[in-house]
């Protein structure tokens, strides 16, 4: 593509970002941006950043402690564990404000609420759970 003249940089930007701007591309960036925050909120950079990690805890009497019992350490699996709950919870959260939004058959409206409860709950459990076992020593 031979371009006439001079332009800037700026305008040969937007000019490639114009094509992004489909609602499949910018469905692809939700989705990155979703499961970039969830990673965040999860623990991400910590896990990264320190020095000693810990993947697991083994314990002498040979049982496996994935939430450590200190709040200022935290495991790798613990970080996966937690990601995993988020996204149980944001799915939860989205079954719900689809059943509501669009209009279905009231059967699986009943269903999606049904379920979408369901996902919110069990990942609130699983938060709570996980936050006290933080404090309990082993």
């Amino acid at each position: 593509m031979v371009r006439a003249g001079k332009t800037s940089i700026i305008e040969y930007l937007k000019e490639k970002a114009s094509s992004l701007r489909t609602e499949t591309a910018i469905t692809i960036y939700s989705i990155f941006l979703i499961f970039f925050i969830i990673f965040l909120l999860s623990g991400l950079i910590y896990s990264l950043t320190t020095e000693e990690p810990i993947p697991i805890a083994f314990l002498p009497t040979g049982s496996i402690r994935v939430f450590l019992w200190s709040i200022n350490a935290q495991s790798h699996a613990e970080t996966i564990v937690i990601a995993l709950y988020y996204l149980m919870g944001g799915g939860g959260v989205l079954l719900y404000v689809n059943a509501i939004t669009k209009l279905r058959n009231p059967r699986t409206t009943k269903y999606m609420l049904f379920f979408s409860f369901l996902l919110i709950l069990l990942a609130g459990i699983g938060i709570y759970s996980a936050y006290i076992s933080k404090f309990t020593p082993p």
